[in-house]
């Protein structure tokens, strides 16, 4: 009975923890959309405006040379969203890549080591 009573509190805390970074990522991501539908509009927008006569490549040149402004807003906040998220993930240290790599070696040696002793 007492373990039911103490998971009730822990799944509120973990639940408050996850609502508490949700709206900044979903604000951070609806501004990504927005941008990038921007940018498709425009591209979309000033590519069905050139003239018939005008050849496809041509024609897809001018509506990105027209969209460049919003093209640029766009990738550069996509930058920066993925340079905060990275820069949020934990760094490995000296010593755990160390273990790992260690751990690594090992494995490469006795596993063909234990299976000759397996035959």
């Amino acid at each position: 009975m007492r373990g039911s009573r103490l998971s009730a509190p822990l799944a509120a805390l973990v639940a408050a923890g996850w609502l508490a970074g949700a709206p900044a990522w979903a604000q951070e991501q609806a501004e990504l959309d927005r941008l990038r539908g921007d940018w498709h509009r425009c591209v979309r927008q000033h590519f069905s405006g050139q003239p018939l006569s005008i050849e496809r490549r041509a024609a897809e040149r001018a509506a990105l040379a027209a969209c460049k402004a919003q093209e640029d807003a766009y990738v550069a906040a996509e930058l920066t969203a993925r340079t905060v998220a990275a820069d949020s993930t934990p760094k490995r240290g000296l010593t755990t890549r160390a273990l790992a790599w260690i751990s690594s070696a090992a494995a490469s040696v006795v596993d063909p080591v234990a299976s000759w002793f397996g035959r």
